[in-house]
């Protein structure tokens, strides 16, 4: 296993979730690597939300062609408005959101990655070398496939 999704492993099954900039930098890594797979699958998928306190269900991590610019879109996993209206807009990557969300998107990502799986294979995509890489990741964070 590589040692990035070990400690995001380690960290999503603790209580409390220790955020430090080992954590920050096993985020980007995995932020990274949702990216590549995104961009090589195109498959949208809206998860878990990562809101904080009363606000839980204000804030969702997202797979999708997020806008980062008017004239650039990438491909990327987002914590974002899960409200109707603001249609999935991006606010932050992973490894950049503040501390107390953070142990709240670390705590959801098992899930998260798993249900990505599930839209993948759904899309007819999970045989692909991206859709793998997917599995592997579902796999090394313990989420059920």
């Amino acid at each position: 296993m590589e040692p990035f999704l070990a400690i995001v492993r380690e960290r999503a099954q603790a209580q409390p979730v220790v955020v430090d900039r080992a954590l920050d930098e096993a985020l980007a890594h995995l932020s990274r690597a949702l990216a590549q797979i995104a961009r090589a699958v195109k498959v949208e998928y809206q998860g878990p939300f990562v809101g904080l306190g009363a606000g839980r269900e204000a804030f969702c991590l997202a797979v999708r062609a997020h806008t980062e610019a008017p004239d650039r879109v990438s491909w990327g996993v987002r914590v974002c408005s899960a409200e109707p209206q603001a249609h999935l807009r991006a606010h932050w990557e992973i490894a950049r959101v503040g501390r107390l969300r953070k142990a709240v998107v670390v705590a959801a990502l098992p899930a998260f990655v798993s249900g990505y799986y599930e839209a993948v294979q759904a899309a007819g995509k999970a045989h692909t070398r991206s859709g793998q890489r997917l599995a592997d990741l579902v796999q090394a964070l313990d989420a059920p496939i």
